[in-house]
């Protein structure tokens, strides 16, 4: 929304939807073989850059973005991890 730090957005919400949906499901690891690591994080932070890129949030959003959202994603990750026994990626 304009006023609040973050540019309009000139994508549709399905393009931009369609293009994050693939980010989204690398970021959780490697069903085939088992794995997660840096480029699976990578793929979340890139949805995160995106959604600010494409005015969906706010420029002032972005600190609780990282140190909320990401986090949070990070602890999610490492109970999978646990879990799943998942494998350092590229090992």
């Amino acid at each position: 929304a304009e006023g609040n730090g973050a540019p309009r957005c000139t994508r549709s919400v399905d393009d931009l939807a369609a293009e994050l949906a693939c980010y989204l499901c690398g970021a959780f690891g490697d069903e085939r073989r088992i794995d997660y690591g840096t480029g699976h994080e990578a793929a979340f932070f890139a949805i995160i850059f995106a959604l600010g890129a494409n005015g969906v949030v706010a420029k002032t959003d972005a600190q609780d973005l990282v140190l909320l959202v990401f986090a949070k994603y990070m602890r999610v990750m490492r109970c999978l991890q646990i879990v799943y026994v998942l494998q350092p990626a590229g090992s």
